[in-house]
């Protein structure tokens, strides 16, 4: 039996900065970043990994066609997000992150291009997002987190260079 994995490199900011908040809104990233199929295909991993082909066709709310399922699945697994582990002749999937594991890591790629495309020009960014989380419920708590974490990384970082 053999089992992959994908890397999960989250961003632990936007976890712990908006954590299950981020699922209960319109903008999860998840709804931006995959399809209704492979959305409703993680919904059912989620709910209970270890399934094959047949098991998430099975599960699905609507009917789709065995090799549809097999393709999305495949896709998923080379996106990162599903590991597998041959069992006969079948594959069994689970997912390799978890939803808010995912959202992180969807935030944060979005996060790193916009501060790329920037050209050296990240204080807009970081501005928007001191906006963004300072303007939600519980902003000034959410703001007081982002000091620690910003402290955090600068403590690290000054480690990391001592070395």
């Amino acid at each position: 039996m053999t089992t992959r994995h994908a890397n999960p490199d989250t961003f632990p900011v936007f976890r712990k900065l908006l954590g299950a908040r981020w699922s209960e809104r319109a903008g999860d990233p998840i709804e931006t970043a995959f399809g209704a199929l492979e959305r409703d295909v993680m919904n059912v991993l989620w709910a209970g990994g270890g399934l094959a082909v047949r098991d998430v066709q099975a599960r699905l709310a609507r009917q789709v066609a065995y090799t549809t399922v097999m393709t999305t699945l495949d896709r998923l697994f080379k996106k990162g997000v599903l590991v597998r582990r041959q069992s006969g002749r079948a594959f069994l999937y689970s997912p390799a992150v978890t939803r808010a594991q995912l959202q992180a890591r969807i935030a944060g790629r979005v996060l790193a291009g916009l501060l790329h495309a920037r050209d050296g020009e990240a204080a807009p960014v970081l501005s928007n997002l001191v906006d963004s989380v300072g303007s939600e419920d519980g902003g000034e708590h959410l703001l007081e987190t982002l000091e620690q974490m910003v402290r955090e990384k600068r403590r690290q970082l000054k480690k990391d260079r001592g070395r």
